[in-house]
């Protein structure tokens, strides 16, 4: 039998002994800012190191509608276990609404693009609102304007500071801003997908009965209340937010099983999940024959030659067998 590395060949970083083990965990504010690895990076390589699983093929799917202006769901909620592949998922929405490459270089996308009938999706305006990368009680700064709120955060990257002076008043006393002003926002900026990610890691910070710059608890749960509400009103925009799926070894703290739990008071639903949306049926946790092939497509290019690599299947199989 020939070497594995003539079998399968792998990428380069394997090759050479650069690959990190780290690098496997995808980082949507490291690529939003342009700092990851160029294989999460770059959009042609990213998809030609990802497996698009069934679930994801079925987001993509709403994701080109939405944008099209040809259906698709306003509101997804991205629900699985910790290392489901939910942050790797909207990467694959960002890069499918933000790139700059043509789709028909992006591996696997032009047949999602074949099966909606669209022919070439339309760049959309992008947000991206990490949970890990905010603190209530520390303001961000851009080109000299302070944002202390996620409403702040989400206006700024939709139009910089024309966009935040919009929600200048509500991010300054902390109270969110109504579901039609949200829309007004978008419906000017429309494509836009945003994304929200570790959501309870930024809610469970803050402390019963305590204000902050970032606002308080119910604020911001106001907020997200009022975020769905606008993204359903406006025909090309969508919303993506991640939750975990459990509440006792993900959320951490009382306060984020709270926030997963909810508010109970100034919002009339019992829990974040119901506030966030009903997309819930989209979401597929990733099947173990897919789990080898996302592992596959990440250490190797391509099977050089088909028929060896069956032999050698056959070869472990038989041995195996005896």
């Amino acid at each position: 039998m020939k070497p594995w590395r003539e079998v399968a060949v792998p990428h380069e970083d394997v090759v050479k002994g650069t690959f990190q083990q780290s690098e496997f965990a995808a980082d949507l504010a490291k690529v939003h800012e342009g700092t990851a690895p160029a294989g999460y990076q770059d959009p042609a390589e990213f998809f030609e190191r990802t497996f698009i699983t069934e679930g994801m093929r079925l987001l993509l799917d709403s994701v080109v509608r939405r944008l099209s202006g040809a259906g698709g769901d306003p509101v997804v909620q991205l629900q699985t276990a910790f290392g489901g592949g939910k942050t790797h998922t909207m990467l694959a929405v960002y890069h499918l609404a933000n790139s700059k490459v043509p789709a028909s270089k992006l591996s696997g996308v032009s047949a999602i693009l074949d099966a909606a009938g669209i022919t070439e999706l339309p760049r959309a305006k992008t947000i991206v609102l990490d949970g890990t990368r905010f603190s209530p009680s520390q303001p961000k700064k851009h080109d000299g304007l302070v944002v202390r709120t996620l409403w702040g955060e989400m206006a700024w990257q939709l139009n910089g500071a024309e966009g935040f002076a919009v929600v200048a008043d509500s991010d300054a006393n902390g109270t969110a801003p109504d579901a039609s002003l949200i829309e007004s926002l978008l419906a000017v900026q429309q494509p836009v997908v945003m994304l929200v990610d570790e959501l309870v890691a930024y809610l469970r910070q803050f402390e019963d009965g305590r204000s902050y710059p970032g606002g308080n608890f119910d604020s911001n749960l106001t907020f997200i209340q009022n975020l769905t509400q606008a993204f359903k009103a406006v025909p090309r925009a969508i919303l993506l937010v991640s939750l975990p799926a459990s509440k006792v070894s993900e959320a951490g703290s009382a306060r984020g099983q709270r926030a997963m739990d909810a508010v109970e008071g100034a919002l009339s639903l019992t829990s974040l999940e119901k506030t966030v949306g009903r997309v819930h049926a989209l979401w597929k946790p990733v099947a173990t024959e897919e789990a080898f092939e996302i592992v596959r497509r990440r250490l190797f290019t391509k099977i050089a030659d088909q028929a060896q690599a069956e032999a050698v299947c056959r070869e472990f199989a038989d041995a195996y067998t005896q």
